[in-house]
């Protein structure tokens, strides 16, 4: 017991806290993050059977892409108000703003309300991954960062395999406004916790925070993504509506650039973009989350409405892809921190991921469960290869003080190709699908023959789409990401390029 009370008191080379207190502070962050986790799994899971009570498939990709846009917006705000005001207190009010968003979800009565709500919800959610991986950044050296992710793997391991299994569970044998409920007593007890381990900032450090950047950002980001989902669908492309919605996101988006060029402190620190390895694993960070969020939100479809298989046996079959996430990512992420190498997973892993995608995009009415759920777990494998990967790259080259900002930027990538995947993939489907087959009112998974060979056309090309982006994602590691030796220590000054800004005067977090 003294020898396991003596490694705990130890502070190790390179760190600033003993590893009970790395441990503490992490104990935190993991109940943090599966709070997250299981929205993800659980309403991927059983959205096809909400659709099918509030509303038509057309609406289907909106549930995702309202949450993923009001976490995608708020992603950089979280990182700088983190920085001024510590990240303790952000994570209370992110995750009370995500607990408010899941109680109106499940209160909705519409596919309009829940769309709304799902954005709050977002907005909470949008602080959770970037404030846990900057704090991470903050207490762990590069080289050591790989082991830890192990942590965070386990969590996902978990989330993974409960999320789907209690998801469907629910939507088969009691309200589907439970998948959101169920979130309430989960974030208690991450603020409780985080209440308890997380250390609070000794200092206040101010920053400008760049209100006006923000808003611009969330119209013209809302504006694309009303043109890419109405197009086609509920007015032609061609429409005064959808010229209109795309015209006003390249007008705002370019009105953002020139605001960010004349503010103090931009949201987003698009001068570490001068830097090769930071630019390129961005641009990777980005794709990836397209093929990632646009192949777990609509996998279920597939199962549910092609297979015809029940919302429990459609979570059955995503979990195979999550597992394989978690479980390469913990595996790799031990290679990385004992070989002090990154560069093989930044290239092997769009490769496997491909293979995958390519394999789901194969599958027809004829599939199996057995069949889908192989073709995850390859497509998971890939994914596990680089989940971390990229965040680490990109930490690994700029300077401690531009910790968060750099991560919040990786967390805005991530969830900019998210939002637009699942935007792009939607259009994809519902223009294939004919309008027979927009299963208003019908249930999923009780499709007539028409109906499932329909769905599975329309859902294949979005596949092949995630295949494509992956393809990109090797193009861009192979030119680009350069290998970056790991650094050992905390205060250890990256092997970014010489256009990497110099470092600030770095102060105590706790």
């Amino acid at each position: 017991m003294s020898t396991i009370r003596e490694r705990l008191a130890r502070t190790p080379p390179g760190y600033r806290f003993s590893k009970g207190r790395i441990l503490a502070i992490y104990s935190g962050l993991m109940v943090a993050l599966l709070l997250a986790a299981l929205d993800q799994t659980i309403v991927a899971t059983a959205l096809p059977r909400v659709v099918s009570e509030l509303g038509g498939i057309t609406q289907y990709s909106w549930v995702f892409t309202a949450y993923v846009l009001g976490s995608t917006v708020t992603v950089p705000l979280y990182g700088k108000l983190g920085d001024a005001h510590g990240r303790k207190p952000m994570f209370m009010i992110a995750i009370s703003i995500f607990l408010v968003g899941s109680v109106l979800c499940g209160l909705a009565q519409n596919m309009v309300q829940l769309v709304v709500f799902r954005a709050i919800q977002g907005v909470g959610a949008g602080g959770l991954f970037p404030l846990t991986l900057a704090m991470v950044a903050m207490i762990v050296p590069p080289r050591d960062r790989g082991r830890y992710q192990g942590l965070i793997g386990s969590v996902f391991a978990g989330a993974s395999i409960i999320g789907p299994l209690v998801g469907g569970f629910i939507v088969d044998n009691a309200s589907w406004r439970w998948i959101f409920f169920v979130n309430v007593p989960v974030g208690i007890a991450a603020m409780a916790v985080i209440a308890v381990t997380m250390p609070k900032r000794a200092y206040r450090q101010e920053h400008s925070i760049d209100w006006l950047g923000a808003g611009v950002l969330a119209l013209g980001t809302t504006a694309l993504l009303l043109g890419l989902v109405w197009g086609g669908s509920d007015y032609p492309w061609g429409s005064p509506q959808v010229l209109g919605a795309l015209v006003a996101a390249v007008v705002l988006l370019a009105l953002f650039g020139l605001v960010e060029s004349r503010v103090r402190e931009p949201i987003l620190p698009f001068d570490l973009l001068r830097n090769q390895t930071v630019a390129s694993s961005v641009a990777c960070m980005f794709l990836v989350g397209a093929a990632m969020f646009g192949t777990i939100s609509f996998v279920p479809l597939f199962v549910q409405g092609v297979i015809g298989t029940s919302a429990t046996s459609s979570g059955v079959v995503l979990t195979p892809l999550l597992l394989g996430a978690v479980t390469t990512s913990f595996l790799s992420g031990q290679i990385v921190s004992r070989t002090g190498r990154y560069r093989p997973n930044t290239l092997l892993g769009p490769v496997v991921l491909g293979l995958g995608e390519v394999l789901l995009w194969r599958m027809g009415v004829d599939a199996t469960n057995a069949e889908a759920a192989r073709n995850m777990v390859i497509a998971g494998i890939g994914l596990g290869m680089m989940m971390q990967i990229f965040v680490l790259s990109i930490q690994n080259s700029v300077q401690r003080s531009q910790m968060g900002s750099a991560t919040a930027l990786s967390q805005f990538s991530l969830s900019s190709g998210a939002t637009l995947g699942v935007a792009l993939m939607g259009v994809i489907v519902n223009q294939r699908l004919p309008e027979s087959a927009r299963l208003e009112g019908t249930a999923i998974h009780r499709l007539p023959p028409a109906g499932r060979e329909a769905l599975a056309n329309a859902l294949q090309p979005a596949f092949l789409l995630a295949a494509v982006l992956c393809v990109l994602v090797f193009v861009i590691s192979l030119l680009w990401v350069r290998e970056v030796p790991l650094n050992k220590g905390l205060e250890d000054t990256p092997h970014g390029d010489e256009t990497s800004p110099q470092p600030a005067v770095l102060r105590s977090e706790s």
